[in-house]
């Protein structure tokens, strides 16, 4: 198993773009945090030793979600193994995972990790740099699998069949207590939404993101509120963004938790005509002392099919 520089070496190697400032800020390190940021950088290994498809699926659970440009979201490893064996350069790739950061819960059952996706032929040719965010769980005893996955800038999926059961959320069997939780967050994110069309895209983002907290901005990481704020800000007059969640799960500790969702961003074309564009994202959220959800990092990308936001 290899050791690397956590953020340093990634940004020397991939370029990386950091909006304002050079590197995210690294929470108190452990030795679960450290060994997940270790498996995270070890799937290439994976990808290498079982090809480029069965070398990903390799480290994802039964009933992921999986998010590709291109496509609604997924739901189970054989519909996300549908979308990476429809990759062009699925037989002939290789993959390096460079994690930026990320943090794990309370229990130790739940984690993240986020940072950057080389995509490199094996042949010559280019290497194509995107991003990730990746949501972790495991019972005790059992090894981390990724629960949640959102590819950030890759191109959009090509023709790919899928089965409708694979495009939608698994029915909920959690207990009573989680079931709650998981209705707090959803709320939390859901009022998140609110605050944004109330008070503005860029309002909203800056003062629900967790201390040092980040959000993927096209090819930029942009961490912290006043970097967030200043970036939204500088979308154009005119543009506004909405979501709402459509899946979500929380840690068994309550203090650490992912959502799924769909947004729909309304601008002006050319013409002056109103053009809206769909997409999902993937977002996870700490609970706060006073027991408020505030994003640690979010990111997202295309569903072009108007049909996906029902």
């Amino acid at each position: 198993m290899r050791t690397r520089t956590l953020i340093p070496a990634a940004t020397l190697l991939f370029g990386c773009s950091l909006h304002h400032r050079p590197v995210a800020p690294e929470p108190a390190r452990g030795p679960a945090r450290d060994s997940l940021i270790l498996l995270d950088q070890t799937r290439d290994d994976s990808v290498l030793a079982r090809g480029y498809v069965n070398g990903s699926i390799a480290f994802l659970a039964a009933d992921v979600v999986y998010l590709r440009a291109g496509v609604p979201a997924t739901f189970g490893r054989a519909a996300a193994a549908v979308l990476l064996a429809a990759s062009p350069e699925a037989a002939r790739e290789t993959m390096r995972w460079e994690p930026l950061g990320g943090g794990v819960s309370y229990d130790l059952t739940a984690a993240y990790t986020f940072g950057i996706a080389a995509h490199a032929p094996r042949s010559n040719g280019v290497i194509r740099i995107d991003h990730y965010i990746a949501y972790w769980e495991r019972r005790r005893g059992s090894p981390w699998r990724i629960a949640a996955y959102a590819e950030i800038g890759a191109p959009l999926a090509g023709d790919v069949r899928l089965e409708s059961s694979q495009l939608v959320p698994p029915p909920s069997a959690v207990p009573k207590k989680s079931a709650e939780a998981v209705a707090t967050v959803r709320s939390a994110d859901s009022l998140f939404s609110d605050l944004a069309d109330r008070m503005g895209v860029a309002y909203a983002f800056s003062n629900t993101v967790a201390p040092g907290g980040s959000v993927f901005g096209g090819p930029r990481l942009i961490v912290g509120s006043d970097a967030i704020n200043e970036y939204f800000g500088g979308l154009a007059a005119g543009t506004s963004l909405t979501w709402r969640p459509i899946y979500a799960s929380v840690a068994a500790s309550g203090d650490l938790a992912f959502t799924v969702g769909v947004t729909i961003s309304t601008g002006r074309g050319q013409s002056g005509a109103a053009v809206q564009r769909f997409g999902k994202y993937l977002a996870v959220w700490q609970r706060q002392r006073n027991g408020m959800w505030k994003f640690l990092v979010q990111g997202a990308n295309a569903t072009p099919a108007r049909e996906s936001q029902k």
